[in-house]
C-alpha cells in the first residue's frame, strides 16, 4: 500500500531538506491511487457548479417572522443575518449537501442537512425556548453536533476560555472537565489530558498537526490565542482522524471565523494584568470581498516577574513574545481555497533554574521584580502554513492539506554568547481526506495521511541532548457510521508505518557530538487501530459508548536522549530496547436533559500496554540526578468527569455549572504512576445581564475551584495537599453597536498560597502567582 522509504535523500543538510519535503511526500509516499485521486481533486475543482438560496426564518408555533436571525452554512464559513421579515438570501452556493445553522434569540438553535442540489426555497421553523441549557456546536473532528459525537469531544470558544482572565492559553484550558495543565512558571504551560501529556497528546492548529519538541516537561504549547475561535478536545485514544501518538487525547486549536461577505472589521486591543504587570496589545483586521475573505492578526506580550502571595517575586519568571498570524480564503461555485500561516517568537526565562546541590527556596526567590533578559531562557521561533482545498461535490466533500510547521528551540544556561542547546524541528504533513454520504442513513470518511519530521541539532552549542534524525509517517485510514432513528453507529480502522533513522557521528557534520549516543540506530514500527461505538440521542437522554485502540511509538527523545536537560532539572538517559505503547480506552456517556437541568456522568477506563516512564537512577551527572526512560507491562488510567448545569426556573438569567474530574493510575503492579492530576472540583456561577443601555453590561462569572488532596504518588513523588481558588470577572459593552468592549475581573481573589501537584517548581516548595488584577479593552474602529 505504501512504497518503501528510502532515507537517504534525508542526509542532506538541513536546508535542502526542508524544501524537497513537500515534493518528495507527493511523489514518493503517496499511494498510486491517492495521486491519482489528486489529480483528477485539481481538474474538477474547476467546473464546480453554484446556485443562488432563498428562504424565510419563521416561528414554528406561530407562523411568524423571526426577524435578525443568524443563518449560515459552517462547512464553507458563510453566514448572514434575516431581514425584518425574516427573509434570507444565498449566492454562489456549491451544489451540495451541507449543514445549516441557525440562531435566534429565544429560540433554540436550529442545525440540519439540507441538500442543495434539489432545494433552493427554504422555509426554517424555529421553537422557541425561554431557557438555554446546551451550547450546541458543529465539531471538526466528525462534522456533528457536539452531543452527536461518538467519541468524546468538548467544544470551548475563545470567550468561555477567557472569561475569567487566564494568563495564558495552555492555562485556560484547565477549565475543560477532564483537562489540567502543568507548567514552569507562568511561561510554559501545556496540557493534560486525563493524566496524560506530552507526547501522548496531540495538537493540531486548523487541521495540520504541530511538532514543537513537546518531549520536553518545560516545551510548552506552540499555539497561540490570536484569532482564535474555539479548541475542542478529543478525550482518549483518536488515532483514526488524528494519526498514531495520541493515546491521551488531541487538542484541536480553531481560528476565528471569516466574517459575513461584504463587511469589515478592524480592532485593536489591549489587556494588562497586575500580578505580573503585563501587557498584551493586539491588533486585528477581517474582510469578506467576492470571492475572497481574509483575517489578519498580530500582538506583543510582555510579562515581568510573577508576584507570590506573600508580596516576593519569583526569580527569572519573565517573559515576552509576538505572534503574527494572517488566514486567506478563496470560494468559487464548489471550490474552496485557505491557505494560513502563521509566525510566533517567545523569550521566556527559566525559574527554578540552579546548579546547587541542595537549593532552598529563598535561592529562587527576589524582593524585586523585573524584566531584564538574564538566562537561562529559551528562545522559541515557530513557522506555520497550511494550504487546504476542498470540493464540494453532489454526496461527498473531497479535502487535500500539505503543510509545514518549523520550530527552533534554542536554551541558554550560563553562556549568552551561544546556546547550551539548540534544536530545530521540521514536519512536512499531508492529509487527503474523502468524506462520502452512501445513503441518507450512511456516511464514509478515509484518507491517507503522513509527515516528514527532521530532527536537527544546530551550531553553535554547547551540548546534545537528543541526535539528529529523521522519521517517517504514513497511515491510511476508513471510518464509517450508520444513523437509524434516535441511533447512530459507527466503527472504523487505521494502519499507521513510522521509520526512523537516528544519525551516526559519522552523519554529524560536527565533531562536537558529545555525550550523545550516536549509533546510527534504525526502527520501524506499525500499528493497526480501532474505533467503534453508538450513541442514541433522545429529547430527555442521551447515552453514549465508544471503544478506541492507540499505538505510539518510543520518541527519539526516549531511546536516545543523552544529556542535561535545564529545564527539567535533570540528566536524561534514553534507552534503545523500548517498544511501542499500545492503548486501549472504554468511555461511555450519560446526558439527562430536563428543562432546567442537565447531568452529565462520563466515566471512562485506559489500558497502556508497554507504558514509557522516567525513573530515577542512583547516578548523579554533576549537580543533576540521571533520569532513566523505562517501560512497565501495563499501565491503568481510570475515572471521569462527573457534572451539571442548573438554570432555576425563577431566575431565568443565572446559570450555575458544576464538574467534578478524577483520574486514578497505576502500573500492574499496584504502584501509583507519577504526576497524575489532584481530583479537581470546578464550580461556575454567571448571572446575565444584557440591559439594553449604552453601557451594556454582558455578565458577571464566579468561579470557584478546589483541588482536593493528591496522595496516590509514584516512586520519589511527593504529595499535594488540597487548595480552594476564586475568580470573579464581569464584560460590558460601549455604545449601540457594542464599538467598546470591556472585561475586568480578579484571578485568585483571596490570593490563596497555593501549589499545584504537576507545577515544575513544586519540589523547590514556589508557589504559584497571587492575587491578579486584570483589564481589557477592545476598540472596534471600523
Amino acid at each position: 500500500m505504501v512504497l518503501p522509504v528510502n532515507f537517504y535523500f534525508l542526509k542532506f543538510p538541513y536546508r535542502r531538506c526542508n524544501v524537497v519535503a513537500f515534493d518528495y511526500i507527493c511523489t514518493i509516499f503517496l499511494p498510486m491511487k491517492a495521486k491519482v485521486a489528486i489529480f483528477i481533486y485539481f481538474i474538477l475543482s474547476f467546473y464546480g457548479q453554484a446556485q443562488e438560496v432563498t428562504g424565510k426564518v419563521i416561528d414554528q408555533d406561530t407562523k411568524q417572522a423571526v426577524p435578525f436571525a443568524k443563518i449560515g452554512f459552517p462547512d464553507i464559513n458563510i453566514f448572514t443575518d434575516t431581514d425584518s421579515l425574516g427573509n434570507f438570501s444565498f449566492m454562489d452556493l456549491p451544489k451540495a449537501h451541507l449543514k445549516i445553522k441557525v440562531t435566534a434569540f429565544g429560540y433554540e438553535i436550529k442545525i440540519k442537512e439540507i441538500d442543495l442540489y434539489t432545494e433552493k426555497e427554504l422555509l426554517i421553523t424555529l421553537k422557541s425556548k425561554h431557557t438555554a441549557l446546551e451550547e450546541v456546536q458543529i465539531t471538526a473532528t466528525e462534522g456533528k453536533i457536539q452531543r452527536e459525537n461518538i467519541t468524546g469531544v468538548y467544544v470551548a470558544d475563545k470567550d468561555k476560555l477567557f472569561q475569567t482572565g487566564a494568563t495564558t492559553l495552555g492555562a485556560s484550558l484547565s477549565i475543560i472537565p477532564g483537562v489540567q495543565s502543568s507548567s514552569v512558571g507562568m511561561g510554559i504551560s501545556k496540557p493534560v489530558i486525563r493524566g496524560l501529556s506530552g507526547m501522548r497528546v496531540v495538537t493540531y492548529n486548523n487541521g495540520l498537526r504541530i511538532e514543537n519538541q513537546q518531549w520536553g516537561s518545560d516545551h510548552g504549547l506552540a499555539a497561540s490565542e490570536l484569532g482564535l475561535g474555539k479548541v475542542e478536545v478529543v478525550k482518549g485514544p483518536s488515532s483514526l482522524l488524528y494519526g498514531a501518538d495520541a493515546l491521551g487525547g488531541v487538542i484541536h486549536f480553531l481560528d476565528e471565523n471569516y466574517i459575513q461577505k461584504g463587511k469589515e472589521e478592524l480592532y485593536i486591543s489591549t489587556k494588562f494584568e497586575s500580578n505580573s504587570l503585563g501587557t498584551t496589545s493586539e491588533l486585528g483586521y477581517r474582510v469578506h470581498k467576492g470571492k475572497w475573505r481574509a483575517n489578519i492578526y498580530a500582538n506583543y506580550i510582555n510579562h515581568s516577574d510573577f508576584q507570590l502571595p506573600t508580596g516576593d517575586f519569583i526569580k527569572n519568571s519573565r517573559f515576552w513574545g509576538t505572534h503574527l498570524k494572517s488566514n486567506i480564503g478563496y470560494r468559487h461555485n464548489n471550490y474552496q481555497l485557505n491557505i494560513r500561516y502563521q509566525f510566533g517568537f517567545r523569550r521566556i526565562g527559566i525559574p527554578g533554574h540552579t546548579h546547587k546541590e541542595n537549593p532552598s527556596s529563598i535561592d529562587f526567590i527576589s524582593k524585586e521584580r523585573s524584566r531584564n533578559g538574564i538566562i537561562p531562557a529559551q528562545y522559541n521561533m515557530d513557522h506555520f502554513l497550511s494550504i487546504e482545498q476542498t470540493l464540494f461535490l453532489k454526496r461527498s466533500k473531497l479535502m487535500f492539506e500539505l503543510g509545514n510547521t518549523n520550530n527552533d528551540l534554542k536554551e541558554f544556561d550560563e553562556k549568552i554568547t551561544f546556546p547550551f542547546t539548540h534544536l530545530n524541528v521540521n514536519n512536512t504533513t499531508y492529509n487527503l481526506r474523502w468524506n462520502y454520504k452512501i445513503t441518507e442513513n450512511i456516511g464514509l470518511k478515509t484518507g491517507f495521511q503522513g509527515m516528514v519530521k527532521i530532527n536537527r541539532n544546530r551550531f553553535p552549542t554547547s551540548a546534545f541532548l537528543i541526535p539528529d534524525a529523521n522519521s517517517i509517517d504514513n497511515g491510511v485510514f476508513a471510518l464509517a457510521d450508520y444513523q437509524i432513528g434516535k441511533w447512530r453507529f459507527q466503527g472504523g480502522l487505521r494502519y499507521d508505518q513510522r521509520n526512523l533513522q537516528v544519525f551516526d557521528a559519522n552523519d554529524v557534520d560536527t565533531a562536537l557530538v558529545g555525550n550523545i549516543n550516536t549509533n546510527g540506530l534504525q526502527r520501524k514500527f506499525d500499528g493497526v487501530n480501532y474505533s467503534a461505538g453508538f450513541v442514541r440521542n433522545a429529547a430527555l437522554l442521551s447515552v453514549r459508548f465508544n471503544a478506541s485502540s492507540g499505538y505510539r511509538a518510543p520518541h527519539l527523545a526516549e531511546l536516545q536522549a543523552d544529556g542535561i536537560h535545564h529545564g527539567s532539572l535533570r540528566y536524561e538517559r534514553g534507552n534503545q530496547n523500548l517498544v511501542p505503547e499500545y492503548a486501549v480506552q472504554f468511555d461511555a456517556a450519560l446526558e439527562i436533559h430536563l428543562e432546567h437541568l442537565e447531568i452529565i456522568f462520563n466515566p471512562y477506563y485506559n489500558r497502556i500496554r508497554h507504558f514509557i516512564y522516567l525513573e530515577q537512577t542512583p547516578d548523579v551527572a554533576g549537580d543533576f540526578p540521571v533520569f532513566q526512560f523505562e517501560q512497565a507491562n501495563l499501565a491503568h488510567l481510570y475515572g471521569g468527569e462527573f457534572g451539571f448545569h442548573y438554570h432555576p426556573h425563577r431566575a431565568h438569567r443565572l446559570h450555575i455549572y458544576s464538574n467534578f474530574s478524577i483520574t486514578l493510575a497505576e502500573d500492574d503492579q499496584g504502584q501509583a504512576l507519577s504526576l497524575i492530576p489532584q481530583p479537581n472540583l470546578s464550580t461556575t456561577i454567571r448571572f446575565d445581564i444584557n440591559n439594553d443601555h449604552l453601557v451594556r453590561f454582558k455578565n458577571i462569572v464566579l468561579e470557584h475551584t478546589y483541588q482536593l488532596p493528591q496522595n496516590r504518588v509514584g516512586v520519589l513523588e511527593t504529595p499535594a495537599v488540597d487548595y480552594h481558588l476564586l475568580n470573579l470577572a464581569t464584560q460590558f459593552t460601549i455604545g449601540k453597536n457594542e464599538r467598546i468592549n470591556f472585561s475586568t475581573g480578579v484571578r485568585n481573589l483571596l490570593n490563596t498560597d497555593y501549589i499545584n501537584h504537576l507545577s515544575a517548581l513544586k519540589n523547590l516548595g514556589l508557589s504559584q502567582p497571587g492575587i491578579n488584577v486584570f483589564f481589557r479593552i477592545k476598540y472596534k474602529l471600523k
